[in-house]
């Protein structure tokens, strides 16, 4: 089996039993959104890093790049830091700059949408969808539908 699909499977496994752990251990789903929306809250207030803040949601916010990171580190032979977006380069702007602003609008979309919608992809599918939300299930559903939409237009469109 090529690598690749040993870290997918191996990704997939540890991600399951942390929904299962975080929420036995702190009685509450594990969301991106909501841990991101908790640093830039107290960020924005200018207060005291440690006063207000969730500790759980600041690591967990703190270990997603960290563990990219570390997955790097152990499975990739090499590697360097790059601005290549794969096969979205045929619908990027060439720039580096316009390339900036429309995956920061995009960000922003999305983490707009995230909040408007009550959680992430990962809140939804992973948490809710673990807890037979079907509120959540329903959400997840829409985003995936949406994403593959909108990929599907760029490349029609573009």
């Amino acid at each position: 089996m090529e690598s690749y699909m040993i870290t997918a499977w191996l990704g997939g496994l540890l991600i399951g039993w942390l929904v299962v752990l975080h929420f036995l251990m702190i009685g509450r789903g594990a969301g991106c959104s909501s841990a991101y929306a908790c640093v830039v809250d107290v960020l924005h207030k200018d207060i005291n890093l440690f006063g207000s803040l969730d500790p759980m949601r600041f690591f967990f916010v703190l270990g997603l790049p960290i563990g990219g990171l570390i997955h790097t580190l152990v499975f990739q032979s090499s590697w360097g830091l790059s601005f290549d977006m794969g096969v979205y380069e045929q619908v990027l702007p060439v720039s580096t700059a316009l390339k900036v602003l429309v995956l920061f609008i995009g960000g922003t979309l999305l983490g707009f949408g995230a909040r408007l919608a009550g959680g992430c992809t990962t809140g939804h599918a992973l948490v809710g969808g673990a807890m037979l939300n079907w509120a959540s299930m329903l959400t997840a559903v829409l985003f995936f539908v949406v994403a593959t939409a909108t990929t599907w237009l760029m490349f029609k469109v573009i």
